[in-house]
């Protein structure tokens, strides 16, 4: 009987409690090799021209002549010698110094330049010695003169080197935690004019403005982009003749542009809240300019809501009372100043609008700018409504973010709680909607469907959930997974999203209803090869849904109306607030599993496998924190090398953060235990180990998976990148 393969043994200098470190410093003298290697033009087009020679067909016999690069020689540290295999982008980098010698697996596109791929095939010599020659060799290669070195588009979480990570001494030249982003150059202002023309030209041709990946990376590391944005915009609008497209485009990128500071404010960045604060103060100076058409004025502040930013009371007035304004009311009663407004864009959307979802799309681009009170009305006049759609679009104003208007809601559904006025799928969804709000909103609501129910009226059924595709990426370093569901059968189909966030909610949704069969499957290969996103059971669809639910309630987030739209496609008529227990969740699954894996040997085992395969495998690449705290944490070990601060960093903030890793990854064990069979993904067991070993209080530094975090995170901080 054959004996399957045997597996390769693991190295004995894994075992080192430093060798992720090690592992680290390697690949980033690796990639500062080949980035000096392929440095000159010379030796890219030479590169080029030899896989083209590989792709012609060979003499029967004809051995494949290997490409080597320049070998660099370095007296103080030693030699790189790197050798291109056939595949393209494909290397073999040997590095041969006093203390050790090292051989390194790569995948980098000297194009971009972009290193997507490592692995450390072999190492002898001394650790400690290794770590520290390593650093000061790339050190070297990169020279770290920050005018010239180029970083844009490099990625931390790629194992990309960032600037500054190595020499704590040189630490002066990254950002003061605590400070903003400088003004932009005349350079910036150049390339963002750039960026624009580019959008535009996307934006004539094709269905929609899109960034080209390079683009959105440089913009990520550039907040201060956003003001040539903002003049860019109110150029083009005051433009002769007009551009519509450009001004579209710019505020595509305003919007995108936003939403990046966002994600900074939330992570706890002063500079990133001070920046869209700024951003609405000039937006209320300009509702004084005569010059700036009112309608032009509107879509500047939409973007704010399309980037989930909150707009300020005082952005909100200014802009509601300006231009052609509406005199808002001070109370419900004083309907009649709003009449003329209202109620004829209301006939209009009626006229146009296919579904209710449809309804609130168009009044959501709005909701951010109007004040709660005009939100209520709108609720109270859309109840009053004699189209049957927009009467249908009330219930879902429940999950509007502001009680009142909630409330306000529900008083109006109480009062079309009647045949006529309220629809069996009207119903159905307030029913669905309760299990979604605030516990202190549900006794009206409760108070609508008894008197529907006693006026006459039955909710409509769900109709059958179709045959679905639906696949999961893993939790990343923030805490953010996306999930997407595709209906399998016809043409087109259903296409829809969500994004969920640890410690948030529900943070987007969205749904296609008929989206070409070709899109769907051309969306499906993109984001299983930008992030990895297997297929995974229903059943796990319905627990993180409704465990995310309840998270938002828990923050004060609910969830947008679209999270409806996504329901009545997939079939979540059932869906409601359950919240997983992460502690009692994890010690289920722990004591779940045979006993030979729960032993000793087997869990210090199972942990070596994890710190493993977080080094080989792209899931865990941006598993490293980066928030404010987190700089401001690092910013006060100046001076201490990485391996030291690394430990620092997993005495303290870590270990402050031990439950929200454990929950992590309990949440990323749900995960790989849900992903189909055939699927490739780590094993959902080595997820419990982790998250029971953290809530069991084990040491950090026994870990390799958290000491491998707490070097990226170090590393991160040192990067200088905003």
């Amino acid at each position: 009987m054959p004996q399957p393969p045997e597996q390769p043994a693991r190295p004995a200098w894994r075992d080192d409690p430093q060798s992720d470190f090690l592992v680290f410093q390697l690949i980033g003298l690796a990639r500062a090799a080949l980035g000096e290697q392929f440095d000159e033009e010379a030796g890219a087009e030479a590169y080029t021209a030899w896989l083209k020679r590989q792709a012609r067909p060979k003499k029967r016999g004809a051995a494949a002549q290997p490409f080597q690069l320049p070998i660099l020689r370095d007296p103080e540290h030693g030699t790189i010698a790197t050798t291109a295999l056939a595949r393209r982008n494909c290397f073999i980098v040997h590095i041969d110094s006093e203390p050790f010698t090292a051989e390194l697996s790569l995948t980098f596109d000297p194009e971009e330049p972009l290193l997507s791929g490592a692995v450390v095939t072999s190492f002898e010599g001394n650790i400690p010695d290794a770590i520290g020659m390593a650093a000061a060799w790339t050190e070297e290669l990169l020279d770290f003169d920050l005018d010239e070195l180029d970083l844009d588009g490099l990625d931390l979480a790629d194992l990309n080197l960032p600037r500054d990570m190595f020499d704590p001494d040189e630490s002066d030249d990254a950002p003061d935690p605590d400070a903003g982003p400088p003004g932009p150059s005349p350079a910036e202002i150049r390339e963002v004019a750039r960026i624009a023309r580019a959008v535009r030209k996307r934006y004539a041709t094709d269905d929609g403005p899109s960034l080209a990946d390079r683009d959105r990376d440089w913009l990520e590391q550039r907040p201060q982009a956003l003001w040539p944005m903002l003049d860019g915009a109110l150029a083009a609008c005051q433009a002769s003749p007009r551009d519509d497209d450009l001004f579209a485009s710019w505020l595509f990128l305003l919007s995108n542009q936003l939403e990046q500071i966002r994600y900074r404010a939330e992570r706890g960045w002063d500079w990133a809240g001070d920046l869209l604060d700024d951003y609405q103060d000039r937006l209320i100076a300009l509702t004084d300019d005569a010059k700036l058409n009112h309608a032009d004025l509107f879509p500047l502040v939409a973007v704010l809501g399309q980037a989930k930013v909150a707009v300020k009371p005082a952005l909100s007035e200014a802009v509601m009372t300006s231009g052609p304004g509406l005199d808002l009311p001070d109370t419900l009663p004083m309907q009649q100043s709003l009449d003329t407004t209202l109620r004829p864009m209301i006939d209009e959307l009626a006229r146009h609008a296919d579904s209710p979802f449809d309804v609130m799309g168009a009044l959501l681009e709005s909701a951010g700018v109007a004040p709660p009170p005009l939100r209520a009305f709108m609720a109270h006049e859309l109840a009053l409504s004699p189209h049957a759609i927009m009467r249908d679009t009330v219930p879902l104003i429940l999950l509007d973010q502001d009680a009142e208007v909630r409330r306000t809601t529900a008083a109006a559904l109480e009062q079309m709680a009647a045949p006529d006025t309220m629809s069996p799928v009207a119903l159905r969804r307030i029913i669905a909607l309760r299990n979604w709000i605030p516990e202190a909103d549900r006794a009206p609501v409760d108070q609508v469907i008894r008197k529907a129910r006693l006026k006459g009226v039955s909710p409509a059924q769900w109709d059958e959930a179709p045959d679905l595709m639906i696949r999961a990426s893993a939790f990343d370093g923030s805490g953010a997974q996306s999930l997407l569901a595709a209906s399998k059968a016809g043409r087109t189909g259903a296409f829809c999203g969500l994004l969920l966030k640890q410690a948030f909610g529900i943070r987007d949704v969205w749904c296609d209803h008929e989206m070409p069969r070709r899109d769907i499957a051309s969306a499906m290969a993109d984001i299983q090869r930008k992030v990895g996103a297997p297929e995974v059971e229903r059943s796990y669809l319905d627990v993180m849904v409704q465990h995310h639910i309840a998270v938002g309630l828990a923050h004060g987030n609910l969830p947008g109306p679209a999270l409806l739209d996504f329901a009545e496609v997939v079939g979540g008529t059932d869906w409601k607030d359950r919240q997983l227990d992460p502690a009692a969740e994890t010690a289920q699954l722990f004591d779940a599993l045979p006993a030979a894996e729960r032993s000793m040997d087997a869990v210090a085992a199972s942990l070596r496998r994890s710190g493993a395969w977080m080094q080989d495998d792209k899931l865990g690449v941006s598993w490293f924190e980066d928030d404010a705290e987190t700089r401001n944490f690092t910013a006060g070990l100046k001076g201490q090398r990485l391996d030291q601060a690394a430990r620092a960093m997993l005495r303290g903030l870590l270990e402050q953060r031990r439950e929200i890793w454990a929950e992590r990854f309990l949440l990323l064990a749900l995960w790989a235990r849900a992903v189909k069979p055939g699927q490739k993904g780590p094993a959902w067991r080595d997820f419990v180990v982790l998250a029971h070993e953290l809530l069991d209080g084990r040491n950090l530094a026994e870990i390799p998976v958290m000491t491998e975090i707490a070097g990226r995170s170090v590393a991160a901080a040192r990067s200088g990148s905003w």
